[in-house]
């Protein structure tokens, strides 16, 4: 059971203050999405891939794609104006053939084909799965600056991509979320608000999305650490 890697690539990055979206900026000579495509292109349990990318940014992510995609076939497809659409707009375009999507942030650029295999074999199994990494610090409920409550960190998980369910599931939990006008976050928030069973595989691999400069040169640097062999 085959899966379509729906690459989330539509933003535009901002937050990094750059011209480009981020997806594209250089990480260790060559662009951010890159990584994932190449990470994608060498799990055994995709079957394609989607890339979503900026609607003025088609033709650049066209040529990443065919250059880091390797043998996997691929599609490149506009985004929307959110995240949600976007997926929705690269799920639209994935093949029927494929009954599982594992949705991917682009800038996620440490992700590995065993974990890519590992969550989408979870999914064939028990319908819907994600990455996920427990949560070291303490974390603090906040309103209008004062602390209301300190939640249990023993239940708490930060949520990663890939996110893998079954396309039938999340076209129906995206069908739901645009009558309801509900935006989730993730797809797991999308197939949480229709009721569906999402869960959790721990991992402690260095699988941070980049949104701010600081997380840029720290990929960085763990680039240079992978390229001197020490890490």
């Amino acid at each position: 059971m085959l899966a379509s890697a729906i690459i989330a690539a539509g933003g535009s990055g901002s937050r990094l203050g750059y011209e480009e979206p981020k997806q594209f900026l250089d990480l260790g000579g060559k662009p951010i999405i890159a990584w994932s495509l190449e990470a994608f292109s060498r799990a055994i349990e995709i079957g394609e891939i989607v890339v979503v990318a900026p609607l003025d940014h088609l033709a650049r992510a066209e040529e990443f794609a065919k250059k880091h995609c390797g043998t996997k076939p691929f599609k490149v497809v506009p985004g929307g104006a959110t995240r949600q659409e976007s997926v929705k707009n690269g799920l639209s375009a994935s093949a029927s053939s494929m009954e599982l999507v594992a949705v991917h942030d682009a800038a996620r650029p440490f992700i590995t084909p065993d974990e890519i295999d590992s969550i989408c074999m979870m999914a064939q199994e028990l319908g819907a799965a994600i990455l996920g990494r427990k949560v070291d610090d303490t974390i603090k409920e906040v309103h209008e600056g004062i602390v209301t409550r300190t939640l249990d960190r023993s239940r708490l998980v930060a949520a990663l991509t890939p996110q893998v369910c079954r396309k039938e599931d999340l076209l129906a939990a995206h069908e739901k979320a645009a009558a309801d006008g509900f935006v989730g976050t993730d797809e797991a928030s999308l197939l949480e608000y229709a009721g569906m069973n999402v869960v959790v595989e721990i991992t402690s691999s260095v699988n941070f999305k980049i949104t701010t400069e600081t997380d840029l040169k720290m990929a960085r640097a763990i680039v240079q650490c992978i390229k001197e062999g020490k890490f």
